[in-house]
C-alpha cells in the first residue's frame, strides 16, 4: 500500500480521524467510515465514522491570539457509553487524550496506512456537555485544547518552604526571619554583570549579592553554619553570601537530603576550624546581637544552578530549559522538533531564581523565555513546537514547501498591513538582583548610532526605520538573562521584528494543503500578484466548506526576499 507524502497529495475530499483514550480504551470516529492499516503491527484499525468537520481556527499570536484560543470543538456520540451514568460514577471525558488528524481521499486512494494520516492538533478534551434529553444518551461536545485550561503546574512546590519542624534543621542554627521562607529554584548561569566603564570599555562584575539565601541548619552555632540557597542539586561549585552589614564570605555549594528526601544546597560557613576552613572570610556576621541580619548569596563565581539533566553542565540553554518546564507542565509538546531547532536555539542563554510559590510554570516560560526567542510556539499534531520567525530570525529560512498560486491554492485578498508596533531604538535590560530590585546591565540598539560602542550598538535596520518613522523606542526587561551574548541577540531580534511593516494575505486551498503547519515557512509564486518565490510565514489556519483559509504573513525585509 503507497504512503502519501504530502508534497504529492492529490486533490480530494478530507477525511479527519479523530482518536480519543478514555481511562485506557481508544475510540476511534471519523468524518466518513474508514479503515486504516498499522503496517509496523500488521493489522487494520476501523474508524467508525460518526465525526462532523470539526471547527478548526489555529492562530499564531503575531495576529493577536495565545495558544489558550486554539481549540478543536467536536460533537460526537459515543454509542457504548451514557455520560450522565458515567458522571454519577464521577468521570467525564474532561482530560482524555485526543489527536485529530486527516487523510485525503480521492477515486485513485481509497487505502491508506497510519503513515499516511497528516496531524493536525493533540490535545486534551476539557468543558464537556452531555446529558441533553433532546440527543443520544451518548452525545457529547467538548473542546480538545492544549494549554494552562487542561494543565496548570506550579513551577515550585511546597517542598521550596523551609519548615522549622524539619528534621535537617530542627534547632540547628534557624533563626527566625528563614521560618517559611521559599528557598529558590535556581538554573543557568548567573550573577556575572557586565558594565561599561567610562571610556565605554566593557568590563565584568561576578561578586553581586543577587539573591537570597537563608540560615538553617547546620552543627550549631560554635562549629558550622548552613546557608540556604537553592532546594534542589547544584552543579558543583563555589558560591558567595553576603549578611546584611557588609561581610560576605565564599565556600563550596554543598547538598544533603531533608526528611522527605529531597535534595537542597547550601553554603556553609565554618565558624571554627573543626570540621572545615572558609575559603573567604571578609568580616561575615553570623551572630550579632545589634543587627537583624538578611542574607543574600552571589552566584557569579559558581558554576550555576540546577545541572541539566538532557546533557552536561547547569539547565541554561533555551531549549533544555523550555523540555525541562514542558515535562513540569504536562503538556503535550513535540520532542523531536524542539530537538531540530536546537543549533539555533541553544545560542541563547538563560539563568536566573523564581522564589514564588504562586508562579505557573508554562506562563513564566512563555513570558520570560519564549517571548524572548525569534520564534513561534504553536499547537501541533505531535502538541506544542517552535517554528522559526521568519520576520525575527535575521539569518536564511529554507521554506518547507513550495506552492504556485492556482485555483486550488488561491490567493484571495490584497495586501494588508499586519498590525504591529514600529521601534526603531531598543533597550535590553538584564543581569537582574533581587537584593535591590534593580538591573545591573542594559545593551542598547541604537539608530543614531555610527559605530558599535561599548554596550550600544548600531543597526542597518533601525537606521532605515528612523528614517521612515522618527525614533520610535523600546524597553525591554530581561529578569533571567545574564548573558551579553544572548541580551545583545534579543535586542536584535526585536529590531527586526518592530523595525518596519508587515503585510499579509489571505489564502483559499483545496483540502490536499492540510499538510502545511501554522507557522511553517513557505515559498509562494504568483503570476497574477506578482510573487516569485516569495517567502512568507502562516500565521492563521482554519477550515471551513471544504477549504483551507491560511493568513500568510508576507516578508518585505530585503534581506530575506531579494528585490
Amino acid at each position: 500500500m503507497d504512503t502519501i507524502k504530502p508534497s504529492t497529495i492529490q486533490n480530494g475530499d478530507v477525511c479527519f480521524l479523530l482518536n480519543i483514550e478514555y481511562y485506557g480504551t481508544p475510540y476511534r470516529f471519523s468524518t466518513i467510515p474508514i479503515s486504516i492499516t498499522d503496517i509496523a503491527e500488521n493489522q487494520s484499525i476501523p474508524y467508525r465514522g460518526g465525526l462532523s468537520d470539526p471547527t478548526i481556527n489555529l492562530q499564531s499570536k503575531r495576529v493577536g491570539v495565545d495558544l489558550e484560543a486554539n481549540t478543536i470543538a467536536i460533537s460526537i456520540v459515543f454509542e457504548e457509553i451514557n455520560w450522565v451514568k458515567e458522571w454519577t460514577r464521577g468521570r467525564t471525558l474532561n482530560d482524555a487524550k485526543c489527536d485529530l488528524s486527516l487523510v485525503v481521499v480521492s477515486k485513485d486512494k481509497t487505502s491508506f496506512t497510519l503513515q499516511d494520516a497528516v496531524k493536525i492538533f493533540t490535545g486534551r478534551a476539557i468543558d464537556s456537555i452531555f446529558g441533553d434529553p433532546q440527543e443520544p444518551e451518548g452525545r457529547i461536545s467538548f473542546s480538545i485544547e492544549n494549554s494552562i485550561n487542561v494543565r496548570e503546574v506550579k513551577l515550585l512546590g511546597d517542598k521550596h518552604v523551609i519548615k522549622e519542624e524539619e528534621a535537617s534543621w530542627a534547632s540547628l542554627g534557624i533563626i527566625e526571619q528563614s521560618k517559611g521562607k521559599i528557598v529558590p529554584f535556581v538554573f543557568g548561569t548567573l550573577g556575572s554583570s557586565p558594565i561599561e566603564d567610562e571610556e565605554n570599555n566593557i568590563i565584568f562584575t561576578n561578586q553581586i549579592p543577587m539573591a537570597p539565601a537563608y540560615r538553617a541548619g547546620g552543627t550549631g552555632t560554635t562549629l558550622t553554619v548552613h546557608y540556604l540557597v537553592a532546594y534542589h542539586d547544584i552543579v558543583e561549585g563555589t558560591a558567595r553570601v553576603y549578611d546584611s552589614v557588609g561581610g560576605n564570605m565564599r565556600n563550596n555549594i554543598l547538598q544533603a537530603t531533608d526528611q522527605n528526601g529531597e535534595i537542597y544546597s547550601y553554603v556553609p560557613y565554618y565558624v571554627s576550624n573543626t570540621e572545615g576552613t572558609n575559603i573567604d572570610d571578609n568580616s561575615f556576621q553570623v551572630n550579632n546581637p545589634e543587627f537583624q541580619l538578611n542574607y543574600f548569596v552571589s552566584w557569579g563565581e559558581s558554576n550555576g544552578g540546577i545541572p541539566n539533566v538532557l546533557g552536561d553542565g547547569p539547565l541554561t540553554s533555551s531549549v533544555d530549559l523550555s523540555l525541562y518546564v514542558l515535562e513540569i507542565s504536562d503538556l503535550d509538546y513535540d520532542f523531536g522538533a524542539w530537538r531540530g531547532l536546537e543549533p539555533i536555539l541553544n545560542r541563547y542563554k538563560f539563568g536566573g531564581y523564581v522564589n514564588d510559590l504562586e508562579v505557573n510554570a508554562f506562563d513564566w516560560l512563555r513570558d520570560n523565555i519564549w517571548n524572548l526567542l525569534p520564534i513561534e510556539v504553536v499547537n501541533s499534531g505531535k502538541g506544542l513546537k517552535p517554528n522559526l520567525d521568519l520576520y525575527m530570525y535575521s539569518q536564511t529560512i529554507e521554506p518547507t514547501h513550495h506552492i504556485q498560486d492556482s485555483g486550488e491554492f488561491e490567493i484571495i485578498s490584497p495586501m494588508t498591513p499586519l498590525e504591529q508596533d514600529i521601534y526603531n531604538k531598543v533597550t535590553i535590560q538584564f543581569g537582574y538582583v533581587g537584593s535591590s530590585d534593580t538591573y545591573r546591565s542594559k545593551v542598547v540598539i541604537d539608530p543614531l548610532a555610527t559605530e558599535d560602542r561599548g554596550l550600544t550598538f548600531k543597526d542597518p535596520l533601525a537606521q532605515i526605520s528612523y528614517s521612515r518613522y522618527g525614533l520610535r523606542e523600546l524597553v525591554i526587561t530581561a529578569p533571567f538573562v545574564w548573558d551579553l551574548t544572548t541580551a545583545i541577540r534579543i535586542a536584535r531580534d526585536k529590531i527586526r521584528y518592530h523595525s518596519l511593516s508587515a503585510y499579509a494575505v489571505e489564502i483559499s486551498a483545496a483540502p490536499k494543503y492540510g499538510y502545511i503547519d501554522l507557522g511553517e515557512v513557505i515559498s509562494l509564486t504568483s503570476e497574477r500578484v506578482g510573487f516569485s518565490n516569495h517567502k512568507a510565514q502562516v500565521m492563521s489556519k482554519s477550515w471551513s466548506d471544504n477549504r483551507w483559509r491560511f493568513i500568510v504573513h508576507i516578508e518585505d525585509n530585503p534581506l530575506v526576499n531579494l528585490r
